[in-house]
């Protein structure tokens, strides 16, 4: 609860072991360790984690809790960009939770739904979700889901190009985050203030912001979240002219994306990359925009691929206008 996943992992291995013939309990741990990787982006055991917790739950009869491992399956596959598998588990699970009337399962896999939604590049849906799952919070008085969705509804702005919007929802986030001390809610607000930030022109100010995100998230050891935030930063450096920084970041976030399976965070990272490349040799900028054109199209990344398209435009059209700021 007070995002210090790392330290967590050894004591709920500890805990497994210790579970003899307590499945109730090996199936929690297997479910907490699932929640712990994946919000330090090691996907791949997270997956390991919700599949032990799904299979033991079922055992046990405990159908609730296995539909919970299932939803953090969800999450797992929508963060490495495979968001139609991701849609299916959360439709499935958000029947189930409305089925038995689970407030807070609906609610919680209505922003899981948001997200991925996101990805698809169905803002409007995104936003559905989002508002559904705030009103829902907000009813059963869960202040950090509440939260959450302000963040959701803060990003989806900010691509919908209302970067004011965006950084209503991303402030009001970060004053909740703060009275319940939560440290990965903070840093995630934090970023999407500095990202509204750098929309509306303010470069340098952002960076301020950008950094009190690592700072937070170096905490947590959330490698993809700390990717995102340095490739972020690297656009306001690139935006202030400030190239060799820019690009060690950009070269930073690609090795962490690359770490943690995250096609999505690699593309963004290869349309940054291609726009500095393209000043140097116009030929290698154009095969790396091209690439990321390619990665976003096969995913079905329909905002990734916008802005890859957007990118090389400018590229043929005005060389002089790049690079751009993108959402």
């Amino acid at each position: 609860r007070r995002s210090r996943f790392l330290e967590a992992v050894p004591l709920y291995i500890e805990a497994k072991r210790l579970s003899g013939v307590d499945r109730e309990l090996r199936a929690e741990c297997h479910f907490s360790l699932g929640d712990c990787y994946r919000l330090t982006g090691d996907f791949s055991k997270a997956s390991k984690c919700y599949n032990d917790a799904h299979r033991l739950s079922l055992k046990l009869g405990a159908e609730e809790r296995a539909v919970d491992a299932l939803t953090g399956l969800g999450l797992g596959l929508r963060a490495t960009g495979r968001f139609r598998e991701a849609l299916v588990i959360f439709n499935d699970c958000l029947k189930f939770y409305r089925s038995v009337s689970d407030s807070e399962g609906t609610a919680f896999t209505l922003w899981c739904r948001g997200g991925a939604l996101r990805l698809k590049g169905d803002l409007k849906g995104a936003v559905r979700d989002f508002l559904e799952a705030k009103r829902i919070f907000s009813r059963i008085r869960d202040s950090s889901g509440a939260a959450y969705c302000l963040t959701g509804l803060g990003g989806v702005s900010r691509i919908m190009g209302d970067f004011g919007a965006s950084r209503k929802y991303y402030r009001e986030a970060n004053r909740r985050f703060a009275s319940l001390n939560d440290t990965f809610g903070l840093a995630y607000s934090y970023c999407g203030i500095a990202n509204s930030m750098r929309m509306k022109g303010d470069f340098k100010g952002s960076l301020l912001y950008f950094n009190k995100a690592r700072t937070n998230y170096k905490k947590i050891g959330d490698r993809v979240s700390f990717a995102y935030t340095l490739w972020a930063r690297g656009t306001s450096l690139q935006l202030l002219g400030r190239v060799k920084r820019a690009e060690k970041d950009f070269i930073e976030a690609e090795r962490l994306f690359k770490e943690t399976g995250d096609k999505r965070g690699i593309i963004y990272c290869l349309i940054s990359r291609g726009e500095l490349l393209f000043k140097e040799d116009a030929k290698a900028g154009f095969t790396m925009l091209k690439k990321a054109l390619a990665m976003a199209e096969k995913m079905g990344l329909k905002v990734e691929a916008g802005y890859a398209k957007k990118v090389l435009r400018a590229a043929e059209k005005n060389p002089q206008s790049l690079p751009l700021n993108l959402a």
